[in-house]
């Protein structure tokens, strides 16, 4: 309960950081899908914590476990969903640069936004058919379905991530751009989140399918299914720091973040502002110097 309730706190603070924004540097680039990934991570840790500690608020209430259950259902699909479409985007920024900023107007990002919440409200409602009394088989292969998903969406994050990397070292050479400079940035840090991904919550996923499966009769019912019932329940706090995780790497690899956090308690905006003059006058030295040897080569001829 302490690693969800710290994920809870963490991604509530991100939430807060991009509504405010104070010194208007965190709106650029992916920011919704980030606002959004947090928002679930938010959403898992918040259910989490209230269906583990059932016994401690109202013990005995179905109705308690159906919503608690549901939103951790919910809330964790919600994050692998738009960690995967982080991961597109970022892929895309990173590839094709120049395109990408009419491929992801605002428009379609509001589109994507709905359908990615329809389909992971979809994918937690899955998780309690239970409530219509359907039979066990039934119930076990719908989730097991649910899982299926997840996975998929993990590996298209992993190929896309692995593409991103290439480019990355492909085009590693300084390029002088800041802006392609904070792009790479945050390609690195999408990276690490997805190798993160696939360390806490993928190998719990992958238990409990395979304790669904061996449910329905594929394994070893008895045995098989309790030991794998038993290691997934014993791995749910590793999967859990992948919900806190996302946050402290914001905050370790992103420095407009961390710019942000700091300006909160008022020690970084005369920085920012000192930092932003310095390189305004870097780049009016760089013009005014290229433009002073023009100049000189015209009065040449």
């Amino acid at each position: 309960m302490s690693v969800v309730a710290t994920g809870a706190l963490l991604n509530f603070v991100v939430i807060i950081a991009m509504a405010i924004d104070p010194l208007k540097i965190l709106r650029k680039g992916p920011w919704v899908t980030i606002l959004n990934l947090a928002i679930a991570d938010i959403i898992s840790c918040i259910s989490f914590f209230f269906l583990s500690g059932q016994q401690f608020f109202i013990q005995e209430s179905l109705l308690y476990y159906d919503i608690t259950y549901f939103g951790w259902c919910f809330g964790s699909s919600a994050s692998f969903l738009w960690l995967t479409f982080l991961a597109v985007q970022i892929f895309a920024i990173t590839k094709f640069p120049l395109k990408s900023r009419y491929w992801f107007t605002t428009l379609k990002i509001v589109l994507v936004d709905i359908a990615v919440w329809l389909f992971a409200f979809l994918l937690g409602f899955s998780q309690i058919t239970y409530v219509f009394y359907l039979p066990e088989t039934t119930n076990l292969k719908i989730w097991t379905a649910r899982i299926g998903v997840l996975q998929i969406a993990l590996v298209i994050q992993i190929v896309l991530n692995i593409q991103v990397a290439f480019e990355i070292i492909r085009s590693g050479r300084s390029t002088g751009n800041p802006q392609n400079a904070k792009h790479k940035n945050i390609a690195k840090t999408v990276i690490i989140l997805t190798l993160v991904l696939f360390l806490t919550a993928f190998p719990y996923f992958l238990l409990k399918q395979l304790e669904f499966l061996a449910r329905l009769g594929h394994f070893d019912q008895g045995k098989t299914g309790g030991v794998l019932r038993y290691l997934s329940y014993c791995y749910e706090p590793i999967a859990m720091l992948n919900f806190a995780a996302n946050p402290i790497l914001y905050a370790l690899r992103l420095p407009d973040y961390r710019e942000t956090l700091l300006a909160f308690v008022g020690k970084s905006r005369s920085s920012y502002r000192r930092r932003s003059t310095q390189n305004m006058s870097s780049q009016l030295t760089n013009t005014f110097s290229l433009k002073s040897q023009r100049e000189r080569a015209a009065s040449y001829v």
